[in-house]
């Protein structure tokens, strides 16, 4: 059947597929270029909402760490900022709760520090059954900046993970957003 085409169509047909194939894998990269960073940088701001496709009730920005080290205390401080996505005022808790799962001894602090029976079980593990052990805060529409200092271990190996917990009075969690450090 092609062979009944002039030459010059048929140049033009092969082109156009060529092209067409080229469109379809630079998006197909695109795309995957996209998810990988997003996962990589968690967009989705940890929460069963965005995993629904719903709007997430908060929103996280400008997370940032800093590991502080003196001859006789380590600890890493933890910035962000936070902010209803909705108008209104949202009532919470906030914790911030650093790991390192990959050591012998699995290490863990948490912001602000808990007394026994608080929101960390002793093996470093969050529950929201006690809220009011948290950083009381009322969040709006207007980003509210958080700067959490948390104690490490002396000699350990460091933290490598730290999530932002935000919980409301019921103990609900309203956001669960994990950060490589």
């Amino acid at each position: 059947m092609l062979q009944s085409v002039p030459p010059h169509w048929r140049r033009l047909i092969s082109s156009l597929a060529y092209g067409g194939l080229v469109v379809v894998v630079v998006g197909l990269g695109y795309l995957t270029f996209r998810v990988a960073n997003e996962r990589r940088h968690g967009h989705n701001n940890g929460t069963a909402a965005a995993d629904q496709g719903t709007i997430s009730l908060l929103d996280v920005s400008g997370f940032s760490s800093r590991r502080e080290k003196s001859s006789d205390a380590e600890r890493v401080t933890v910035s962000l900022r936070l902010r209803v996505t909705a108008p209104g005022m949202v009532d919470c808790y906030v914790y911030v709760l650093a790991r390192n799962d990959h050591a012998s001894t699995k290490i863990w602090g948490v912001w602000p520090a808990q007394e026994p029976g608080g929101a960390v079980t002793a093996g470093g593990h969050f529950h929201a059954s006690n809220p009011p052990t948290g950083q009381s805060l009322r969040l709006t529409t207007s980003w509210t900046r958080i700067s959490a200092t948390i104690d490490h271990p002396p000699g350990k190996p460091p933290f490598e993970t730290a999530t932002v917990y935000v919980v409301s009075p019921k103990g609900e969690i309203l956001l669960a957003r994990p950060f490589m450090l």
